[in-house]
């Protein structure tokens, strides 16, 4: 007797994605209800309802993106959620294009969103959209845009990934800087004008879209954090900032940071940015007076664009051997930190204990991404339904 389609839809949706994807060779019917977009939207939501439940197939997870110290190659590893330890057998290289690249190529994880992964480099070479779980990729169109003036040199102030809810729609935004390529001017004397793209996964094209004028550090890393359909970035919008932008509106809204007096300077204390409690999370490293132990002031932005919503929740350590924190897992408890010599560790503050997870890098290589495995094609189109929550606020235009 013949299970209804309705029945075995229910049984599949609670199947991890790598027991579906074996099931698409059961038969025709099975690829095509297992490929459809509705199955995938509905796989989708119910991961997101219960992300970090044992009993949902362990979907929720880390990914640890780093150069391996060995073979000089850019890995993945993937960890799970609760309990949090690296999974077995789950190391697997950077597709190609960025497989078995050029060692004076960095190739950073801009970001992560229902399961699709944004890959790109410090030379510009490409943007890679990946889903790991599937192990679809897609090399994204480089931008045709014209560019004034003409002769000027474009390069990357910032680059962000995710996800636009109103449309269904995966897009990426990159901050870009022109400037004046003539040798013989000085830094002083040099056009710097900015102009900023965005792609659509849905229509594979680029176009132009407005941004208040900022200068954004590390910007080509990626986002300092995205939560929510926001991307963030750490710049100087005038004043010390974070620079967030809504992937729904894509408009633009920058933060001030709490004052240099009670944080310090950037130069002398260096800033880190996270999500935690779905905000965007600072962290400010303070160095001992000798330099061999650092601590972390925590601070949480309540509300974009408001300066005075920052609020110091408490401070981290100090730490001996540590380089910088990497994010957080379960929110205020645990902390992921990349040691001196490049090694994930994390950090318990309930219980004042040091972990290490057995997980190596080149030193400053280390990311910590969080990502949950699905279905979710990045070949375009009309996309899968993201079911991210959307803020209200008033943005820059």
């Amino acid at each position: 007797m013949a299970i209804p389609e309705d029945v075995l839809v229910q049984i599949l949706l609670w199947l991890p994605v790598v027991s579906l994807l074996r099931f698409k060779c059961v038969s025709k019917s099975w690829y095509a209800l297992i490929t459809h977009q509705n199955f995938t939207e509905k796989h989708l939501l119910r991961n997101l309802s219960t992300p970090n439940n044992n009993n949902n197939n362990n979907t929720a997870r880390f990914l640890a993106h780093r150069r391996d110290k060995t073979t000089g190659d850019y890995v993945v590893s993937s960890l799970s959620y609760e309990p949090l330890q690296v999974l077995p057998s789950t190391q697997q290289p950077l597709p190609p294009p960025y497989s078995g690249i050029d060692k004076k190529v960095e190739v950073f994880v801009v970001g992560s969103c229902n399961g699709v992964v944004c890959l790109y480099d410090n030379y510009d070479l490409n943007i890679v959209l990946w889903n790991p779980a599937t192990k679809e990729t897609k090399v994204v169109p480089k931008s045709t845009l014209p560019r004034f003036p003409a002769f000027f040199q474009a390069s990357t102030n910032g680059i962000g990934f995710g996800f636009d809810a109103r449309t269904n729609d995966y897009k990426i935004i990159k901050l870009l800087c022109l400037s004046d390529p003539d040798p013989k001017l000085s830094y002083f004397q040099i056009d710097f004008i900015d102009q900023n793209e965005i792609y659509s996964l849905s229509t594979n094209s680029w176009r132009k879209v407005d941004n208040p004028p900022c200068i954004i550090f590390d910007g080509f890393k990626g986002m300092k954090a995205y939560t929510n359909g926001i991307a963030s970035w750490w710049g100087l919008c005038g004043w010390e900032s974070i620079l967030s932008f809504d992937m729904s509106s894509e408009a633009f809204l920058a933060t001030p940071l709490p004052n240099e007096r009670i944080i310090g300077r950037k130069s002398e204390n260096w800033r880190e940015f996270f999500v935690m409690n779905e905000k965007v999370a600072l962290a400010v490293g303070v160095l001992n007076e000798d330099q061999l132990e650092i601590g972390f002031d925590v601070w949480l932005l309540n509300e974009y664009g408001v300066k005075e919503s920052w609020a110091k929740l408490f401070t981290l350590g100090p730490f001996t051997g540590i380089r910088k924190p990497l994010g957080f897992w379960k929110n205020e408890i645990a902390l992921f930190l990349e040691s001196s010599g490049g090694r994930l560790v994390v950090y318990d503050s309930s219980t004042k204990e040091m972990v290490d997870l057995q997980i190596d890098g080149e030193p400053l290589s280390l990311q910590v991404i969080t990502y949950m495995e699905t279905l979710v094609s990045v070949k375009g189109g009309n996309q899968e339904m993201g079911f991210e929550k959307q803020d209200t606020l008033t943005w820059m235009p």
